[in-house]
């Protein structure tokens, strides 16, 4: 019983077990039921909510399909997720499945679901809030935006007008910029400024203190040139040739002002620099150069211009030359203070006359020099042909050149009267002349009256000088040199007064060799003074040896007559040792290398008439002097026999001969008289080859056979030629 009990009450806790699974899977299964269910409503829900959103997003005129057709294809939950969520949660709570837990979960999980709707509510109503606000917001820009636009409507409609008035003005202010730039562009090519004006136009007083011109000067007158350039192409436009020819107009007669009052300025400068010793700046060379390019565009005015500069420069060139002569300068004496001593006053002038021509041309240089511009324009032939520095030097200097000459002839001619000193201080006169003639000419054309006014004081310094060589030599033609005896070792010398002639041909050699490196005069001026100082002074000393030996031979003759205490050839030794005394002193000097070659040929004309004369008196002494005639007239002629002629005799030619032999070793001159040991060489050598001459020719004559004299006509003949040349060598 107990047993079946038991196993009743198995099956009745089998059944249990069994029925309160059939009951928890029945609930399970009505719980998975409602939560589909609820789910399913809730997601409807959502979908309507969001069809119903986007039906308001879309705007007006959506019809119910959309709505049906949101909902339909909605999206489906997953219910097996959202059991496993349950079930994790019912899990989490609850370990053992009761009927009273399932009651239990059913109502948990109907309040987390009413709780869940209620949170989706709050929710929900706070997104239909801000929805509201969104809405109400958009509605209030929308109207805004409606009066806004009708406000621009209402401001179009003002403005419309104002904006065209704006676009006139700025069509306006483009024409205006237009016209201001065509004004500006007429101004720059077409007008000078007021200031231009001025300085081209203000004319000042030509006083030293104001000779200055504007620095906006030039410029000025270089913008007047353009503008007259632009009016002669704005003249070719028929339509702007009045225009053109007005401006134009305008422009000369600004350019007129502008060069007269240039040419004013100009004249004054040049003025100002004359008196102030022309000391010219870089400043004032520049602008002078400047002006004399702007002159040169009007060649009239430029001429008339360089005039007045001449004039003035001539006049104060003559005041400060006079000055200088008379006052003297700062720092210096006057030039006539040395006038007691003729080269240095004559020195001091042509220096300062020198130191003038140089600072003119300087100035001239500086002034009206070619700076390479003037090319840039196009010269006239007359223009070319005007050179305004050779005008203004041709003419500057005829200030001094007649004081200047005046007083250099002056000094030359009371140079010529002088006796004592008067040939060389007129040679260096002359050389000094030469020298500034020179120097001069390579500063001043050939033509200007300064070079013509040195060209005839150089001219009078050679006659002034001619004048005092030929007043010195004058006195030696009356001077007798002869001396008083002819016996005595030193009676044939040459006298003193010889000597003393000579000596101032040597001063002036000695000058002439100090001078001739810084000389510039020319060679062939130099050589003729020397000459015409030699000549002067040297000639007539000749000339005096010469009476000196002719007295000399004539008191001999009527003296001493046939006497043996002097040699008959005594004037003529004389007249050797003078010559040679005359000449030694002039071969030291290479200028004097002409008068040498003169005194040489007549010391060998001497000598040689001398040892002629002495050889040909022992010729005819011997008797071999008529046999050497015969002889020389044989062998011109050329025909007859020698031996049969009575005169020519062999045993009278072979005595001859030997006499002549034995003459050359006891009478031979030995020529003591004769001082210069060279001359007395040549001589002796001319008397020996005059013997040995002779000898040798009257020797071969007869050895010749065609002179008829034999075979032996040798042994007739004691000596030959070469005898003779030892007896003479030995002597």
């Amino acid at each position: 019983m107990r047993a079946t009990t038991s196993a009743t009450t198995r099956a009745t806790t089998t059944t249990s077990a069994t029925t309160s699974a059939t009951t928890t899977q029945a609930l399970a299964s009505g719980f998975a039921r409602r939560i589909d269910r609820a789910l399913a409503l809730r997601l409807s829900d959502d979908a309507v909510v969001g069809s119903r959103t986007r039906d308001d997003e879309g705007g007006e005129g959506d019809d119910g399909g959309e709505t049906t057709s949101s909902r339909a294809t909605a999206p489906r939950v997953d219910l097996a997720t959202c059991v496993r969520a349950l079930s994790d949660i019912l899990s989490s709570q609850h370990k053992t499945t009761t009927p009273c837990a399932s009651v239990n979960v059913r109502a948990a999980v109907e309040r987390r679901g009413l709780a869940l709707n209620e949170s989706f509510l709050d929710a929900s109503l706070m997104a239909q809030t801000k929805l509201s606000q969104v809405e109400a917001t958009l509605a209030a820009l929308d109207g805004a935006r409606e009066r806004m636009q009708r406000a621009l409507d209402g401001s179009k409609q003002k403005t419309s007008a104002l904006l065209r008035e704006a676009e006139r003005a700025s069509e306006d202010l483009r024409s205006i910029e237009s016209r201001r730039e065509l004004v500006k562009s007429f101004a720059v090519d077409f007008q000078i400024t007021k200031a231009q004006v001025d300085a081209l136009t203000t004319v000042e007083d030509d006083s030293a203190a104001s000779v200055d011109l504007p620095a906006a000067f030039f410029p000025a007158l270089e913008r007047v040139k353009v503008i007259q350039s632009n009016c002669s192409r704005l003249t070719k436009d028929a339509d702007q040739q009045r225009a053109g020819l007005q401006m134009l107009d305008a422009m000369t007669s600004y350019a007129e002002t502008a060069h007269e009052k240039l040419r004013r300025w100009f004249v004054a400068k040049c003025r100002m620099l004359a008196e102030e010793d022309d000391f010219i700046t870089e400043g004032d060379e520049r602008t002078l150069r400047k002006a004399v390019r702007e002159l040169r565009s009007r060649p009239t005015l430029f001429r008339a211009s360089v005039e007045e500069v001449t004039r003035t420069r001539h006049n104060a060139l003559f005041r400060r030359f006079i000055t200088a002569l008379t006052r003297g300068s700062v720092g210096s004496k006057p030039l006539e203070v040395h006038a007691h001593d003729p080269l240095r006053y004559v020195g001091d002038m042509l220096s300062w006359v020198h130191a003038a021509v140089a600072s003119e041309r300087e100035f001239c240089d500086a002034v009206f020099g070619d700076d390479g511009q003037a090319s840039d324009r196009d010269v006239s032939e007359g223009e070319l042909a005007f050179d305004p520095a050779k005008e203004l030097l041709g003419k500057v200097f005829d200030a001094v050149c007649r004081p200047l000459k005046v007083r250099v002839e002056q000094v030359l001619a009371s140079v010529s009267s002088t006796s004592e000193g008067g040939v060389m201080t007129a040679y260096k006169l002359a050389h000094l002349l030469m020298f500034y003639y020179a120097t001069l000419g390579d500063l001043l054309d050939d033509g200007s009256a300064l070079i013509k006014a040195v060209r005839d004081l150089r001219e009078s310094s050679k006659t002034s000088f001619a004048d005092a060589v030929a007043q010195h030599g004058g006195k030696y033609k009356k001077l007798s040199l002869a001396p008083t005896t002819v016996s005595g070792d030193d009676a044939l010398a040459p006298p003193a007064a010889l000597r003393d002639g000579l000596s101032n041909a040597i001063e002036l050699l000695d000058a002439v060799s100090t001078s001739a490196s810084s000389a510039a005069a020319s060679d062939d001026e130099t050589r003729e003074l020397i000459a015409l100082a030699l000549n002067g002074l040297i000639d007539p000393i000749l000339l005096a040896v010469e009476a000196a030996s002719a007295r000399m031979t004539d008191q001999i003759k009527s003296v001493i007559g046939s006497s043996a205490d002097a040699p008959k050839w005594a004037p003529d030794a004389f007249a050797l040792n003078c010559l040679y005394a005359i000449r030694e002193p002039l071969r030291s000097h290479a200028s004097a290398n002409v008068k040498v070659n003169d005194l040489n040929r007549a010391i060998s004309k001497k000598l040689t008439e001398v040892a002629d004369a002495e050889a040909g008196a022992l010729l005819a002494a011997t008797g071999l002097s008529d046999a050497l005639e015969l002889v020389v007239l044989y062998q011109e002629q050329g025909n007859g026999i020698m031996a049969n002629d009575p005169a020519l005799r062999i045993d009278q030619v072979a005595n001859a001969l030997s006499a002549l032999v034995d003459a050359a070793g006891t009478k031979a001159p030995e020529f003591e008289s004769i001082q210069a040991p060279s001359v007395r060489r040549d001589i002796a050598m001319r008397y020996n080859e005059r013997l040995v001459e002779a000898y040798t020719r009257v020797y071969a004559a007869l050895l010749t056979p065609s002179s008829g004299y034999g075979a032996n006509v040798r042994e007739k003949i004691r000596h030959g030629p070469d005898a003779l040349s030892t007896v003479l060598g030995e002597s």
